[in-house]
Protein backbone atom coordinates (compact mmCIF):
# COMPACT_ATOMS: atom_id res chain seq x y z
CA UNK A 1 0.00 0.00 0.00
CA UNK A 2 2.93 1.87 0.77
CA UNK A 3 6.36 2.21 1.79
CA UNK A 4 5.63 2.43 5.72
CA UNK A 5 3.62 -0.71 5.82
CA UNK A 6 6.26 -2.85 3.20
CA UNK A 7 8.60 -2.32 6.31
CA UNK A 8 6.13 -3.87 8.90
CA UNK A 9 6.81 -6.60 6.48
CA UNK A 10 4.77 -9.93 6.51
CA UNK A 11 1.31 -11.12 8.84
CA UNK A 12 -0.04 -14.07 9.47
CA UNK A 13 -3.95 -15.52 9.01
CA UNK A 14 -4.49 -18.50 10.35
CA UNK A 15 -8.48 -19.68 9.24
CA UNK A 16 -10.26 -22.66 11.71
CA UNK A 17 -13.40 -24.06 10.55
CA UNK A 18 -15.07 -26.15 12.90
CA UNK A 19 -17.92 -28.44 12.14
CA UNK A 20 -21.36 -28.02 13.97
CA UNK A 21 -24.33 -29.52 14.90
CA UNK A 22 -27.41 -29.45 11.87
CA UNK A 23 -25.29 -28.71 9.09
CA UNK A 24 -23.18 -25.08 10.30
CA UNK A 25 -19.73 -24.21 10.41
CA UNK A 26 -18.07 -21.51 12.65
CA UNK A 27 -15.03 -19.55 11.15
CA UNK A 28 -12.59 -18.01 13.03
CA UNK A 29 -10.06 -15.69 11.48
CA UNK A 30 -6.98 -14.88 13.10
CA UNK A 31 -4.59 -12.43 12.42
CA UNK A 32 -1.25 -11.99 14.19
CA UNK A 33 -0.59 -8.83 13.29
CA UNK A 34 2.43 -7.79 15.97
CA UNK A 35 4.68 -5.42 14.60
CA UNK A 36 2.23 -4.03 12.42
CA UNK A 37 0.55 -0.72 13.65
CA UNK A 38 -0.17 0.80 10.16
CA UNK A 39 -1.71 -2.59 8.53
CA UNK A 40 -3.71 -3.35 11.91
CA UNK A 41 -5.58 0.10 11.76
CA UNK A 42 -7.10 -0.52 8.03
CA UNK A 43 -8.08 -4.21 8.86
CA UNK A 44 -9.51 -3.05 11.86
CA UNK A 45 -11.64 -0.46 9.89
CA UNK A 46 -10.43 2.85 12.04
CA UNK A 47 -8.87 4.53 8.79
CA UNK A 48 -12.33 3.90 6.55
CA UNK A 49 -13.42 7.64 6.82
CA UNK A 50 -10.34 8.21 5.29
CA UNK A 51 -10.74 5.81 2.08
CA UNK A 52 -8.47 3.20 3.23
CA UNK A 53 -10.82 0.32 2.91
CA UNK A 54 -13.48 -1.86 5.47
CA UNK A 55 -10.76 -3.76 6.82
CA UNK A 56 -11.97 -7.69 7.85
CA UNK A 57 -15.73 -6.68 8.27
CA UNK A 58 -16.40 -6.03 4.96
CA UNK A 59 -14.77 -9.38 3.72
CA UNK A 60 -16.46 -11.10 6.26
CA UNK A 61 -19.86 -9.52 5.04
CA UNK A 62 -19.14 -10.22 1.71
CA UNK A 63 -18.77 -13.63 2.38
CA UNK A 64 -21.56 -14.35 5.09
CA UNK A 65 -23.63 -12.66 1.63
CA UNK A 66 -22.55 -15.04 -0.65
CA UNK A 67 -23.31 -18.12 1.76
CA UNK A 68 -26.24 -17.10 2.81
CA UNK A 69 -27.86 -15.52 -1.41
CA UNK A 70 -25.46 -17.08 -3.24
CA UNK A 71 -24.60 -13.60 -4.36
CA UNK A 72 -21.93 -11.66 -3.03
CA UNK A 73 -22.38 -7.76 -2.35
CA UNK A 74 -19.73 -7.05 -5.22
CA UNK A 75 -21.33 -8.97 -7.63
CA UNK A 76 -24.72 -7.24 -6.94
CA UNK A 77 -22.85 -3.70 -7.16
CA UNK A 78 -21.30 -4.81 -10.79
CA UNK A 79 -24.53 -6.04 -12.55
CA UNK A 80 -26.44 -2.72 -11.09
Amino acid sequence: MDEGMAKEGFTRLSYDIKELPDGYCRLTITHDLEGAPNLALVVGGQLEDSGAGGGHPWVLSDLKSLLETGSSFTEAWRTS
